[in-house]
């Protein structure tokens, strides 16, 4: 299974491109710490959603689960940290994909897909995923 997570943060949720940022610039020291900001993000949302400092809370949240905090300044302030989530909407946008969770699926061989992704998206039970990879699965 290959899971890859692209940025798409909607532009009616101010503090979403913060939060895309942050974890980025989390993650650039180390996967494991994108993938404890990417938990505490989902989990603190109403804490954060609308509130005027939400860049520093993702700042101290990173620094608390052990991020240098003078890179993750310097991350969150390189433009190309902008570009790399600009670069996910675009793909997104050009798969489709209008909000989220989106996600597609696909059988893989050699490291290839083979096939048509099957698209899935929002938040959906677990019965549909499993439909989709059975279908997959017996093509």
């Amino acid at each position: 299974m290959v899971h890859v997570f692209k940025n798409f943060p909607l532009d009616f949720h101010a503090n979403a491109v913060p939060a895309a940022k942050a974890a980025i610039c989390a993650g650039e020291q180390d996967a494991k710490l994108f993938w404890e900001l990417h938990d505490w993000l989902f989990a603190n949302q109403a804490t954060w959603q609308s509130a005027g400092d939400a860049a520093g809370q993702f700042r101290a949240q990173a620094v608390a689960l052990g991020a240098d905090g003078a890179k993750y300044d310097a991350c969150v302030a390189d433009a190309a940290t902008q570009a790399a989530i600009d670069k996910d909407m675009q793909e997104a946008t050009a798969l489709g994909v209008r909000g989220t969770p989106a996600f597609f699926l696909s059988v893989m061989e050699g490291g290839k897909p083979v096939g048509d992704a099957k698209p899935l998206s929002g938040a959906l039970p677990f019965a549909q995923f499993s439909g989709v990879i059975d279908g997959l699965l017996n093509r």
